[in-house]
C-alpha cells in the first residue's frame, strides 16, 4: 500500500491509499460513507488486491486526512473529487476503473457514473438515494429552520449524530467504541446547515437512469438507517444491465462481513472488468 495525495480540479488535496498489485489489472476506487474515511476499506482493499486488483481508496474533502473546511461541502463537490480520482487512475495505472460505494459512497458514485464514461462498472451498497425519505421528521425540519437562520449572524454546525446515531448505523459495540474515538471522525460528522439542506436535496432516481455501465445494487437486509425501498427504487430505476443482492449485514457490510463483502465483489468486478 502506497499512501499519496490527489489534487481535485478545485485544488483541494485529497488524502489516498493505492494498493498497486499490477497495471495491467483493473483498478476498484473504493468510497466511504458520511463523516467517516477511507480506514472502512483497510480489510477490504487488501484483500481484494489478493484477488487480482489494484484499489484505490482515498478520504472525500472535509473528510479524514483530505483538505477542505469541516462540514462544509455539496454533492457536486464530492463528485468533484470522485472525478478528479479517476483522472489520477486513469493517467497512473490503466484506464480499466470499477466503482465500489456504499451509504453516502454509493450515491455519489451513482450520480457520477451517470456522466463520467470512464467508469465500466460500478457497485451501489446500502444507497442514501432519497435522504429526505429517511431522514426528515417534523423536529429536525424545525432544527434545520432554525440552524439556517443562526447560521446568518453566527458559524454553526451540527452533529449528524442527531439525525443518525452510531446505533443506527451498526451494532457491533466494539467498531462503535472505535469510530466514537476516532477525532477526525467526530470532526468531519458537523455540519453546516447549507450542507445538510444539499443532502436532502438528492435523489439518485433521476440520474441512475443516465448509467450505461454494469450496476449491482447491495443493501443490508438488517440495516437499520436505510429502508429496503431506498434500495429497490433505484434498482428499479436503473436501466440494464443490472442486478439486486440483499445481503444478511447491516448498514456497513465492509466493517460487518468483510469476507462475504470481498467474495460479491470479486465476482461482479472479475465478470464485468475482465
Amino acid at each position: 500500500m502506497k499512501e499519496i495525495i490527489i489534487d481535485s480540479t478545485e485544488g483541494i488535496k485529497l488524502y489516498a491509499k493505492l494498493y498497486l498489485k499490477n497495471k495491467k489489472l483493473p483498478t476498484i476506487i473504493l468510497l466511504h460513507g458520511l463523516g467517516f474515511h477511507s480506514f472502512e476499506y483497510e480489510e477490504l482493499a487488501p484483500r481484494l488486491s489478493k484477488r487480482g486488483f489494484n484499489c484505490l481508496c482515498f478520504d472525500f474533502r472535509s473528510h479524514g486526512k483530505s483538505e477542505g473546511k469541516r462540514g462544509y461541502w455539496t454533492l457536486e463537490n464530492l463528485i468533484d473529487d470522485l472525478r478528479s480520482v479517476i483522472s489520477y487512475v486513469s493517467a497512473n495505472v490503466n484506464k480499466n476503473i470499477g466503482v465500489f460505494g456504499n451509504s453516502l459512497g454509493a450515491t455519489v458514485a451513482v450520480y457520477t457514473a451517470a456522466e463520467d464514461r470512464r467508469i465500466k462498472s460500478l457497485v451501489a451498497s446500502n444507497c442514501a438515494t432519497r435522504p429526505m425519505d429517511f431522514g426528515m421528521t417534523p423536529f429536525r425540519r424545525v432544527l434545520l429552520i432554525i440552524s439556517n437562520f443562526l447560521a446568518k449572524i453566527i458559524p454553526i454546525r451540527i452533529s449528524v449524530n442527531y439525525f443518525i446515531p452510531y446505533k443506527k448505523i451498526l451494532s457491533n459495540d466494539k467498531i462503535i467504541e472505535i469510530i466514537e474515538n476516532d477525532k477526525i471522525i467526530t470532526d468531519a460528522r458537523k455540519f453546516s446547515p447549507s450542507t445538510y439542506k444539499n443532502m436532502f436535496e438528492w435523489d439518485a432516481t433521476k440520474v441512475v437512469n443516465k448509467i450505461k455501465v454494469p450496476l449491482l445494487v447491495i443493501q443490508g437486509k438488517q440495516d437499520k438507517l436505510l429502508p429496503i425501498d431506498q434500495s429497490t427504487m433505484l434498482f428499479e430505476s436503473a436501466n440494464n444491465p443490472k442486478e439486486l443482492k440483499l445481503i444478511n449485514t447491516g448498514h456497513l457490510p465492509n466493517l460487518e462481513n468483510v469476507v462475504l463483502l470481498s467474495k460479491i465483489l470479486e465476482k461482479w468486478f472479475s465478470k464485468n472488468l475482465f
